[in-house]
């Protein structure tokens, strides 16, 4: 049942690897907007939802499994884990790119952006439920 709620998480995950592994040549350069630095906000989104959706099938599954009673923690580690590996990856093994440290905090802010609007949406919903 666990795997079952995780696969959004693992296909977006996928997804991230995907994107990150794509050689340096193919990604356009947008130098008109370097000073916004919209790769940063790339970073955030993606390890956001991904942060997201871990949280969200942790938190699922029954109380007395352990992932459920520690699942934003769990979800934070394990998505900021995966941007520093793809940093690494991005230095090491994939052609044209290179790793940067300032993406790996990128992507461990985007985590706790997940956790964050999360619970923001959590909030609402409880808000609605009781009007």
């Amino acid at each position: 049942m666990l795997f079952k709620k995780l696969i959004p998480a693992f296909i977006w995950a996928l997804f991230i690897l995907g994107l990150c592994a794509l050689p340096g040549k193919v990604i356009p350069e947008l130098t008109f907007l370097d000073w916004l630095k919209p790769d940063k906000i790339v970073h955030l989104f993606l390890f956001g939802v991904l942060s997201f959706l871990l949280i969200k099938a942790f938190r699922e599954q029954p109380a007395a499994f352990l992932v459920n009673r520690q699942s934003a923690t769990i979800a934070i580690f394990i998505s900021s884990c995966y941007g520093i590996l793809i940093e690494v990856l991005q230095e090491y093994v994939f052609i044209g790119r290179t790793g940067d440290k300032y993406d790996a905090m990128a992507d461990a802010l985007g985590a706790f952006i997940g956790l964050w609007f999360l619970s923001y949406r959590n909030r609402r919903e409880a808000a609605k439920r009781k009007v």
